[in-house]
């Protein structure tokens, strides 16, 4: 069971226990993470080359704007439980790498396989642009929603694993089935990204097996962590609308009705997450639901903010 000592920090107060589970997951940690960014950098060496079409900087700032979200939104807002909230941040940047730089390559096979062959989306070596890592990054964003359902009981080792296969099943479910054989509208990702992302985490959860009970004693939060994960929230409250828009950053008038549709989903949700909260908890408001109630919204007009 990993703990908040032995996977992430060295401390000199933790067990033998501990310390022995972070020496050996440590040993196949070097040799995952090695092997598998080492078949990256050979990837990237022979199988891409420059875009030479012109910059965007609108392009960049979506791209900016959405790794705020994984990296601190989704990272700080993982810190909901108390006594994991250095491995939710730094496990969530370690995860994030691994799925920007693995989509690009898994997408591009899936799109080779059933789409066109002679798109820019499937040409070999693959031009390189900032919407190829901007795909990465909705990627990203969907191993994170998994992750919030194996925090804590997840070691490193078998997140990395987790991000590899997760990579190949969230390109073939957006390419082939979704955008594909079901042809569906979904510029926003909530099925591609927000509804993959939840049920392939129950489903990863459900092969890890129950919790042991020293698991469900660490799921309790404090009013830091409380803090922590509200500020995770509202950075990605912020960014949202850029997240929803961002495929559409080449027509102004589609990105301008998304943007609009994201904040008035996210307006609508945060009043209704306070109003029920209150209502439920007998005048009290809960952490927990203001913390992810409040973006309800902006998942759920992600298939229809266009």
């Amino acid at each position: 069971m990993p703990t908040e000592t032995s996977p992430l920090v060295i401390d000199s107060g933790a067990s033998d226990l501990s310390s022995d589970f972070a020496l050996a997951n440590s040993k196949v940690l070097t040799r995952l993470l090695g092997t598998t960014q080492a078949a990256l950098i050979l990837l990237f060496l022979f199988g891409t080359t420059y875009d030479s079409r012109d910059y965007s900087p609108s392009e960049y700032v979506i791209f900016r704007d959405i790794m705020v979200m994984l990296l601190l939104g989704f990272g700080f807002l993982m810190t909901f439980l108390a006594k994991y909230g250095l491995g939710a941040v730094g496990f969530t940047m370690m995860v994030s790498a691994i799925a920007v730089q693995l989509n690009i390559f898994v997408e591009l096979f899936c799109r080779f396989i059933y789409g066109d062959g002679g798109s820019d989306e499937t040409m070999f070596p693959l031009p390189l642009k900032v919407p190829t890592f901007i795909d990465g990054e909705f990627s990203a964003a969907t191993l994170l929603i998994s992750y919030g359902a194996v925090i804590g009981r997840a070691s490193p080792v078998q997140l990395v694993i987790m991000a590899l296969c997760q990579s190949l099943f969230y390109a073939f479910n957006k390419v082939v089935i979704v955008l594909g054989l079901l042809a569906a509208e979904d510029v926003g990702g909530s099925m591609t990204i927000h509804m993959f992302g939840a049920y392939f985490g129950l489903a990863v959860s459900y092969v890890l097996g129950p919790p042991k009970a020293t698991s469900a004693s660490n799921a309790d939060p404090n009013s830091v962590s409380d803090v922590l994960a509200l500020i995770g929230t509202t950075l990605l409250w912020v960014y949202w609308p850029s997240f929803v828009g961002a495929t559409e950053t080449g027509v102004p008038l589609n990105e301008n009705v998304c943007v609009m549709h994201t904040v008035l989903a996210l307006l609508g949700s945060t009043g209704a997450s306070f109003y029920m909260s209150q209502k439920l908890c007998h005048g009290k408001f809960d952490p927990v639901h203001i913390a992810n109630s409040t973006l309800a919204g902006g998942v759920a007009v992600g298939s229809s903010a266009r």
